[in-house]
């Protein structure tokens, strides 16, 4: 059974978001961790020359979070963008440095509690 999707905004632009994980009962909305999470990864990517290069036009279409893994796991977030392209995927999760694989399509961000000087 897929997760249901809910719809949401991040960083001013509506967004289908699965909730992964919610257990029965659990609200159907972004906790404010899941959301400060997603907005800093998108942030990251549209700030990246090279995201944007191979990206044109990027707009954030779906997000999936997963509530099984912490913050910092790999595999946490999915994001899907739609550009002038086609489709482009990644995972993200934060790190304690800002980190984009683009030949992976792997994305990390610090989140206060997470970097380290």
């Amino acid at each position: 059974m897929s997760a249901p999707l809910i719809a949401a905004s991040v960083n001013g632009q509506p967004v289908d978001v699965a909730i992964i994980g919610a257990g029965p009962g659990a609200e159907a909305r972004l906790l404010p961790n899941e959301l400060a999470l997603i907005a800093a990864l998108d942030r990251a990517l549209r700030g990246d020359p090279a995201f944007g290069a191979a990206c044109p036009g990027a707009r954030l279409v779906r997000v999936d979070t997963n509530r099984l893994l912490a913050d910092a796991e790999d595999g946490r977030i999915y994001l899907r963008y739609a550009h002038e392209g086609g489709v482009s995927e990644w995972w993200g999760r934060a790190g304690e440095r800002l980190a984009i694989d683009h030949g992976r399509g792997l994305v990390a961000v610090p989140l206060p509690g997470t970097a380290r000087a």
